[in-house]
């Protein structure tokens, strides 16, 4: 689905030329990925919608990643957890996240549920990796203690989130084969149980 050339795309500066080859470029992959994603996910009772970024509110700096958000809700996704396909300029991630948009309100309720998933992060590969906001490009390996970490930290810090998954960095043999999208949903099959602990 996804092509190395379609990396080169946070190469450009400008604001509305970026914006533009996502909107052609990448926009109709996370339609086609929809396509794979959502029929996966509505079979665990749910109704499952994609929600493609905007990005509405940028008017100078051209975004660094962009993405698809799948959740059971239609008008909306950040404030609960989700799976979160998207981009940047050297991988493609796939991540079910739990964001900041669900403090304080639900922080006590989400923590305890992120708690009692610890039996399902241990049996994840060491392929799976950690990361504490969709907006910054770093990961740390998924480990119980780097879980328990971002845990703890979500609890007590406002601007920190947890997100679970895979990513595929720039060149990977899955891009080269065409077999991406079938890793991504693999991966999303994975990741469902843990869905089912925190939803």
């Amino acid at each position: 689905m996804f092509k190395d050339s379609d990396f080169e795309i946070f190469n450009v500066a400008s604001l509305t030329d970026r914006m533009k080859l996502i909107r052609t470029i990448i926009d109709p992959k996370f339609e086609q990925s929809a396509e794979a994603i959502l029929p996966i996910l509505n079979t665990n009772g749910q109704q499952w919608y994609a929600h493609v970024a905007k990005h509405l509110r940028r008017t100078t700096n051209a975004p660094d990643n962009t993405w698809v958000a799948f959740a059971p809700n239609k008008r909306g996704y950040k404030m609960m957890p989700h799976f979160e396909l998207g981009i940047w300029a050297d991988h493609v991630y796939l991540y079910l996240a739990v964001e900041e948009n669900m403090k304080p309100k639900e922080t006590a309720a989400i923590v305890a549920k992120m708690t009692s998933a610890r039996d399902i992060i241990a049996k994840l590969s060491n392929d799976f990796v950690l990361s504490s906001d969709h907006m910054v490009n770093t990961s740390n390996a998924l480990t119980l203690s780097t879980y328990d970490d971002a845990v703890q930290r979500f609890a007590n810090i406002k601007h920190s989130e947890v997100l679970v998954g895979i990513k595929l960095l720039r060149g990977d043999k899955h891009f080269e084969e065409d077999t991406d999208l079938f890793q991504i949903t693999t991966v999303l099959a994975l990741l469902l149980p843990l869905y089912d602990k925190l939803k």
